[in-house]
């Protein structure tokens, strides 16, 4: 469901950088509207199963493994290199999952909005990078 909104997303935007953007965006909405309720089940999974259930631990690897992919490969579709599409997804990722676990404690979007501009900034860098900048303002 994640990839499909994901996608969804970036498909909607005029470029990368708007995705990534109108992403974090919709997710601190989305914790907002759900009285900070709904986050990531599979990180929620993960923190609790993953040193205990290795079935678990692996249902959740493969959950985000596809995410980090669908990801990859939408940034590589505009010319960043694999290994930079990569760690650029990973890097969202893993700061949309630490943020949505400080907003739900703090009942504050500040850090989804932290982490998605931070998300903005390296993918503007990654796409300037290549010079495919798919970024009107950069």
């Amino acid at each position: 469901m994640y990839v499909e909104m994901f996608d969804a997303i970036m498909d909607a935007a005029p470029d990368p950088v708007a995705g990534v953007r109108d992403f974090f965006a919709g997710a601190a909405q989305r914790l907002v509207e759900t009285g900070y309720a709904d986050a990531c089940p599979i990180a929620t999974v993960a923190l609790e199963v993953a040193s205990t259930s290795e079935p678990l631990r692996r249902a959740t690897a493969d959950v985000f493994s596809t995410w980090i992919a669908a990801g990859a490969e939408r940034f590589t579709a505009v010319g960043v290199p694999e290994d930079v599409a990569r760690e650029l997804t990973i890097s969202m990722v893993a700061g949309l999952e630490g943020a949505f676990v400080l907003s739900r404690a703090l009942r504050t979007t500040e850090p989804v909005e932290a982490a998605g501009a931070a998300a903005v900034a390296a993918t503007r860098e990654a796409l300037r990078r290549v010079g495919a900048s798919g970024d009107p303002a950069a």
